[in-house]
């Protein structure tokens, strides 16, 4: 299991592994993760699995790049952007190939090296423009 000072970086390398299982098995069996655009908490290392594996089949390319990490007393952030190609329905939105590069931090709780909670901002609005092929606030369209 990941110690405080590596909790991060193993958590990067499930993601990009698509390795829901190796992720959800970083958290305590009753951790939360809540993805704050959504505003649903995902409770428990299997919804938190399921949510990643639906996340892999929508976008099976996700890729997570983080910067800035910092780790300290139970505690963990970083920047990070994430890349993919929308290839598969994700609900109600239509796969037609869309690339996504997407900004975020994550902010994770730690407790006997496993995390409790975790919380990812990310911009609701820049997901939707790209997607959806909105036009961003300067008028020009999402690639």
């Amino acid at each position: 299991m990941a110690t405080d000072t590596g909790i991060l970086v193993t958590l990067y390398e499930a993601y990009n592994r698509h390795d829901a299982e190796a992720a959800a098995a970083l958290y305590a069996a009753d951790g939360t993760h809540e993805d704050v655009a959504f505003g649903r908490p995902a409770r428990g290392r299997e919804a938190i699995a399921e949510g990643l594996r639906r996340l892999f089949t929508a976008f099976p390319d996700a890729s997570w790049t983080p910067a800035a990490q910092l780790e300290a007393d139970g505690q963990a952030f970083s920047r990070y952007v994430l890349t993919g190609t929308l290839q598969r329905d994700m609900g109600p939105i239509r796969a037609t190939g869309q690339r996504l590069e997407l900004p975020g931090v994550h902010v994770l709780e730690t407790d006997s090296r496993l995390i409790t909670r975790s919380q990812d901002f990310w911009d609701s609005g820049t997901f939707q423009r790209q997607v959806h092929g909105a036009p961003s606030p300067q008028g020009e369209t999402a690639a």
